[in-house]
């Protein structure tokens, strides 16, 4: 078996304990005698006589003194001096006295000694509850074409919860915790028992109907008040009294007479709708519903609850306590959507404005924007920097937008604010950055916070007063949103400046690259040239050489004026060649360069006379 079944199977298995450890501590509660069970029976049964029903209350010492105290409590113009059980159940009638079996028990446990703060409100809302729901189901039921459930809806109504009772008896401190969470966390009474007991009250409900052998019907209102009519099973035997239970809960819940724990909503309409009660029939229920519970209450004679203007005035004010909670949350939950739209518009605005080609400075133009829209603010100043270069790109909005870039150094830090502000007031360095950016000093109040994120630095100037700050609080994930929406899109805008940059230094570069190469392919041809004029030179200076010493050997020698001549020629030819030899060794091999002095005179006259001709 894996582990995973293993701790399934082990979370059953605990859960099933829980429900035995439960019905093991349920002697608590009072326990249907014999005679209650009988008693039930009869009030049950069509062909009962009031003969058979007085024997049953007289076998019953604590029965008979509940009976004869409802007499001297019902106004029933008789005198209650000398009154006997055989007088007063005729007077009472069948369903009193079957009520007054149920519910005096049920009333001691709860009106006895409680532990826990609240325990005792909380059972006697319970209690409330509980007949009320018993009225409203007597009430629905007489509106139903089928009548063949009226003799157990009554009971069926005031024990649906009995299950509660006995998770407040057994578990007070566990019971209470279910008990709030349902409360605030508007959930079905049942989902919170399950989540701190591990089951929930219609389990227990049903065990303990079960082991006071109460009839099918009821243990069925008890185990299933919670379906849907939809959603019952084919197997329960009287599904119309689990529907008028289900609607009577839900509808003295809406009415807000008592308290049951649970706050999840019963579309009543619907269930009244299955049941064949039209509109009109519902309201007429909810109008007798005070009167029926006020004569329960006093035909019952139950002190605990007397006074029953003071018990409904009381429902009324806690359903106005609860209206007045629900109100609040409602207008916080309205105020973060209005919030959260207002910041979703912002986002969506700051978008729609962001151009392809926008440079870091026109994105933080747009992002100012966006605070001017979402804030109402007088004006926005939005500064970001890389934290390297010492240079910031700025926008700001409100009395004319414009975009600048600044060398400023060092950005200075803006601490965000304490909910729900979320900004901080500025400090004398965010006014002078502000003036700068700006062009001019701001009007009022500024506040900062700082833009996060990891590429660079950046901070957010806004020009408001602080009673119109505070009106608009945006929550920390809406504006981490916005914040996001801006650093992504100032991030972009530095990439595509840094890729436009590199860009251009790519195109530098190649320029560069193909000069270098021209003069490369120059030299190289220099080198060429110097090295086969180095050859040349080398070749033609020994040949040189022998032509002019013979030219001035025969010149020595020769007297014929005309050879002389041809010979002369010959000498100056040869010295000419190896000059021009010797300057192809220098262009070969060139000598560093070296200052000496020069006659400019010299210089000029030399110059002249090269180059006349």
């Amino acid at each position: 078996m894996s582990v995973g079944v293993q701790r399934e199977v082990a979370s059953r298995t605990g859960s099933r304990e829980r429900a035995e450890l439960v019905l093991a501590q349920l002697d608590q509660l009072p326990t249907l005698s014999p005679v209650v069970t009988r008693l039930l029976a009869l009030t049950g049964d069509d062909d009962a006589c009031v003969r058979d029903l007085i024997r049953v209350v007289e076998s019953d010492p604590s029965l008979t003194a509940c009976i004869l105290r409802l007499v001297r409590r019902a106004d029933l113009g008789v005198r209650a001096d000398g009154m006997t059980v055989a007088r007063a159940v005729p007077l009472l009638g069948f369903r009193l006295v079957r009520s007054a079996a149920l519910a005096c028990p049920f009333f001691e446990a709860l009106s006895g000694e409680v532990g826990g703060d609240g325990a005792a409100e909380r059972r006697r809302g319970l209690w409330q509850h509980s007949l009320a729901v018993a009225a409203a189901a007597e009430l629905l039921a007489e509106h139903v074409p089928s009548k063949r459930q009226g003799a157990n809806i009554f009971v069926a109504g005031l024990l649906h919860d009995v299950g509660k009772i006995a998770l407040d008896v057994c578990f007070p401190k566990s019971f209470a915790r279910a008990w709030e969470r349902a409360e605030q966390d508007m959930t079905c009474m049942c989902d919170a028992e399950a989540e701190v007991l591990g089951f929930d009250h219609t389990v227990a409900g049903r065990r303990l109907a079960t082991r006071w052998r109460l009839e099918p019907a009821i243990i069925d209102a008890i185990w299933l008040h919670h379906h849907s009519p939809s959603a019952l099973p084919s197997t329960v035997d009287e599904p119309q009294i689990v529907r008028l239970v289900h609607l009577a809960d839900g509808l003295v819940r809406r009415a807000g007479v008592g308290a049951s724990g649970s706050r999840h909503v019963v579309d009543i309409e619907e269930v009244a709708g299955v049941l064949g009660i039209d509109g009109r029939a519902l309201e007429k229920v909810v109008e007798a519903l005070p009167r029926r519970v006020k004569a329960l209450f006093d035909s019952l004679g139950l002190e605990a609850v007397e006074g029953d203007r003071a018990a409904w005035v009381e429902s009324l004010q806690r359903a106005h306590r609860e209206l007045a909670r629900l109100n609040a949350e409602l207008a916080e939950t309205n105020r973060s959507l209005v919030a959260r739209g207002a910041v979703l518009d912002a986002i969506a605005g700051f978008n729609h404005r962001l151009g392809e080609n926008d440079r870091v400075a026109d994105v933080c133009v747009h992002a100012a924007e966006a605070m001017v829209e979402l804030f109402g603010a007088g004006g926005a100043v939005v500064v970001v920097t890389d934290g390297t270069s010492g240079l910031a790109h700025a926008g700001c909005a409100g009395a004319g937008a414009q975009a600048c870039v600044l060398d400023i150094g060092d950005l200075p830090s803006a601490d965000p604010g304490a909910a729900p502000l979320l900004f901080g007031r500025a400090k004398a360095e965010h006014l002078t950055l502000w003036q700068r950016c700006a062009g001019r000093r701001p009007e009022g109040a500024v506040w900062t916070a700082p833009i996060k994120a990891a590429a660079f630095q950046g901070i957010v100037l806004l020009g408001m007063e602080e009673e119109a700050l505070s009106q608009i609080r945006p929550a920390a994930e809406d504006w981490s949103s916005l914040e996001q929406a801006v650093g992504r899109a100032i991030a972009a805008a530095w990439a595509r400046s840094d890729a436009a940059r590199t860009a251009e230094e790519l195109i530098d570069l190649n320029r560069r690259l193909h000069a270098a190469q021209r003069e490369l392919a120059r030299r190289r041809s220099l080198s060429m040239v110097a090295q086969m004029a180095g050859g040349a030179a080398h070749e033609l200076n020994n040949p040189l050489a022998v032509i002019s010493g013979r030219a001035q050997m025969e010149l020595a020698h020769c007297a014929d004026g005309e050879r002389r001549r041809s010979l002369e020629i010959i000498v100056e030819q040869a010295q000419r060649a190896s000059d021009i030899v010797l300057e192809l060794m220098r262009f070969a091999k060139p000598e560093d360069p070296h200052p000496t002095e020069l006659s400019l005179g010299e210089a000029v006259k030399a110059a002249c006379q090269h180059w006349a001709p």
